[in-house]
């Protein structure tokens, strides 16, 4: 692993526990062992750093959502159920830098940030598009509203696991209930998407 690999590394695992205000360059450079001049020298600031890390993150799906376009064994619905895997699995996987990140969309203080953090999450959501996109050309799926369709499936991932207080309540469970640590959450979640999109997208 690299210096700068290391950093991210670190400040991924430090911005997940701490939050964004509550971690300093500082902090990071000690984890990392490395001097604030090296981290200053590859990012630039704090700000940089932490869209190294969205991007860090986001590049494992980048890499498994652009071979999905370019595969020509799997049906497009077979694409979209490892879509749905892929995204509830990298939730699960760091459920605290994703609550950090959407409370990051949310804020309006740091609007580069905002920005930056929103372009490279795009970059996802533009690969499942054309996924989608395909199967309507292909005639498997039907002619949808493309953008609200992909709104309407991450936003039922997103939406009950957003809040560990929400996801609790709207499930019926007892306090300390976790969302995170519960594996027939996970696989309910997975199976209800599949199937919402399924009803949604296939020609009968």
């Amino acid at each position: 692993m690299t210096k700068k690999q290391t950093i991210i590394e670190s400040a991924l695992k430090l911005f997940s526990t701490k939050g964004f205000e509550g971690t300093s360059v500082r902090e990071i450079a000690a984890d990392a062992a490395v001097n604030v001049a090296m981290i200053n020298y590859y990012f630039g600031s704090k700000d940089k750093l932490f869209e190294s890390v969205v991007e860090y993150r986001a590049s494992v799906l980048q890499g498994i959502f652009a071979e999905l376009i370019t595969n020509k064994e799997l049906t497009a619905i077979e694409k979209i159920d490892i879509v749905i895997d892929q995204t509830i699995e990298r939730k699960f996987s760091n459920s605290e830098f994703h609550h950090l990140l959407h409370r990051e969309l949310s804020l309006e203080h740091r609007p580069q940030l905002r920005n930056a953090i929103s372009d490279i999450l795009l970059k996802n959501m533009n690969a499942v598009k054309k996924i989608i996109q395909n199967g309507i050309k292909d005639g498997v799926f039907k002619p949808v509203d493309i953008e609200l369709t992909l709104t309407t499936m991450l936003g039922t991932i997103h939406y009950l696991l957003t809040s560990d207080t929400m996801c609790r309540k709207i499930l019926g469970k007892k306090e300390g209930f976790s969302a995170f640590q519960n594996k027939q959450l996970k696989k309910r979640l997975s199976e209800h998407t599949k199937q919402l999109m399924r009803s949604h997208l296939l020609k009968k």
